[in-house]
């Protein structure tokens, strides 16, 4: 009964998004007062309306260019820390992580901030150096804030393909006379194949479905997206339910076919590097380049961590925001802090960004170790489909999910109303990390050996109790690394919650937005700070618990 209620919730979080995005599209009245029937009227409408082909061009573009950039950058930076002799490896591979912890509103307004026409900090010194100002609001300022939150995301998948690469394809090549470039292109290219295009799927999806970047960066610019054209078509009165609709299931069609070409590009024997045989990642001697690839990693941790983190901490202690300077010393104060602490619905915020990060990666944790254990450890008919199931979501970008959970909510004839409340925030956060949660958890369950389970079935313990006895220790550092990747997505996540929120069911992400939007900086810093300070605390309690709880297996 377990495991069927289980596979029952995986199924009703995949399919509910994305059915009612389609049915949304093809009802010609959804969601108002009067007769409604099927047609593909939306689509007419929408595929022919004036501006569409450049919002698809700027939409292509924008995600086109990040994943580009980010492929180079993360898989370059991989390559130094795991394949050259780069001084302070692990330096570098510590803090090309950290703007994980860093929600994307906070770096998009840390760069707005320090990118400012006027009174940006970087402007003001490119001008005192006679360089050009950077304009932020244009697509490539677009696309650069992007790339610096998602480039941690290539970086973790670089480092996974080159650890398992064996070097010897490598050295025969050299061997052979072939130039090392050539052998760069011809061998390891090849073979990180698979984790590149995987890389760039997910990348590629999660920028076409980012809110803060378009809402913050481009809409000033005039550069209009998928996802600022959503937010507008449901802000205005009476909003268009039938166009976002199209938009949502344009967008879930450009998802799909991009996840079946990697897959199909990443098939074959080809690219198979792990054999019978010993294998080794090779150390490249790069001679008096590694320091110059050490401070090209230390100029990325610059730009991604340090700067966005001081012009925060830094505005979060003016009444009105200044440009860095010795006679802005005098207005520092703590007032901004004090106002948070004492206004009722910053502090209601934050509680409210508490009980949904720690619900939903609760849930999804206990949903995700019971669908591995279906997947892995049984025979059930079907396990496969729900494998499958559970990995819908990662092509469903999270504004489609936030809007699809939105129009389910709103015309399923349930008993009870989620609309506004926590609940159906946390069913949305749960439906986008599900098939994260499940890759931390799969490999777990997969090691763990089935004549455990046996013993115990055979000595007369019933399943509840073998699984909560025996696969819960030995997979507590999977499940601890699965709760904190879930809190701190929940905390960061705000393309599908700006949709759900309501009165009372704010959290901070949005209040960030909102408090933006009003022009009070100072106090979107303070709670940037505030909430960075508590994520970096609940990332290192996790860490802590991860190598202290659990079974140690010699």
């Amino acid at each position: 009964m377990i495991l069927a209620l289980a596979a029952l919730a995986v199924t009703y979080l995949a399919v509910v998004p994305v059915a009612t995005m389609v049915i949304a599209s093809l009802r010609s009245a959804f969601l108002t007062i009067g007769p409604s029937r099927w047609s593909f009227s939306h689509y007419v409408s929408t595929f022919t309306a004036q501006g569409f082909g450049r919002l698809v061009g700027n939409s292509f573009a924008f995600a086109g260019a990040t994943t580009v950039l980010c492929i180079l950058v993360g898989f370059g930076l991989a390559w130094l820390v795991t394949c050259s002799n780069t001084p302070a490896r692990a330096f570098i591979g510590a803090t090309t992580l950290v703007p994980l912890i860093i929600p994307g509103i906070l770096n998009t307004v840390a760069w707005a901030l320090l990118l400012a026409p006027h009174t940006g900090p970087v402007n003001l010194w490119l001008r005192a150096l006679h360089l050009p100002a950077f304009d932020v609001y244009s697509l490539a300022g677009m696309v650069f804030v992007q790339s610096i939150h998602v480039v941690p995301l290539a970086f973790l998948m670089g480092v996974a393909s080159f650890k398992s690469m064996d070097s010897s394809f490598m050295e025969a090549a050299l061997t052979s006379g072939v130039r090392p470039l050539r052998a760069f292109r011809k061998v390891t290219l090849r073979m990180v194949r698979p984790a590149i295009m995987a890389a760039a799927l997910l990348m590629f999806v999660q920028t076409v479905s980012t809110f803060e970047v378009p809402q913050l960066i481009g809409v000033p610019g005039g550069i209009h997206v998928f996802v600022s054209q959503i937010y507008d078509a449901l802000e205005k009165f009476p909003p268009d339910y039938g166009s976002v609709g199209v938009i949502g299931v344009f967008i879930i069609c450009i998802a799909t076919l991009g996840l079946w070409a990697s897959r199909r590009l990443s098939s074959g024997t080809g690219m198979q590097t792990i054999t019978g045989k010993g294998y080794r990642p090779k150390v490249t001697d790069l001679g008096r380049w590694r320091w110059v690839s050490l401070a090209v990693s230390v100029l990325f941790f610059l730009i991604s961590v340090a700067l966005p983190l001081a012009v925060l901490i830094w505005s979060s202690f003016l009444s009105t925001y200044q440009a860095p300077s010795i006679d802005a010393l005098h207005g520092l104060t703590l007032h901004n802090y004090r106002a948070v602490m004492s206004t009722p619905t910053l502090i209601q915020a934050v509680r409210n960004s508490l009980i949904v990060a720690i619900s939903a990666a609760a849930v999804v944790t206990a949903l995700s170790a019971l669908v591995a254990y279906i997947t892995v450890k049984t025979r059930i008919p079907g396990r496969s489909l729900l494998d499958g199931l559970a990995t819908v979501p990662i092509a469903v970008p999270s504004i489609v999910v936030g809007v699809g959970v939105l129009y389910w909510y709103l015309v399923a004839p349930l008993p009870f109303h989620l609309y506004g409340t926590l609940a159906i925030i946390i069913i949305a956060l749960v439906t986008i990390s599900l098939p994260y949660s499940l890759r931390y958890l799969t490999p777990g369950m997969a090691q763990i050996s089935s004549e455990l389970e046996e013993a115990a079935t055979t000595s007369g313990v019933s399943w509840p109790r073998a699984f909560r006895r025996i696969f819960l220790p030995l997979l507590m550092p999977s499940l601890l690394a699965s709760f904190l990747y879930a809190m701190i997505l929940a905390f960061r996540e705000i393309s599908a919650v700006i949709f759900l929120n309501g009165q009372g069911t704010q959290v901070m992400s949005v209040t960030i937005y909102q408090y933006w939007t009003l022009g009070s900086y100072p106090i979107v810093a303070t709670l940037g700070v505030i909430m960075v300070f508590a994520l970096t605390i609940v990332a290192t309690i996790v860490r802590l618990l991860t190598r202290r709880i659990g079974v140690q297996v010699n």
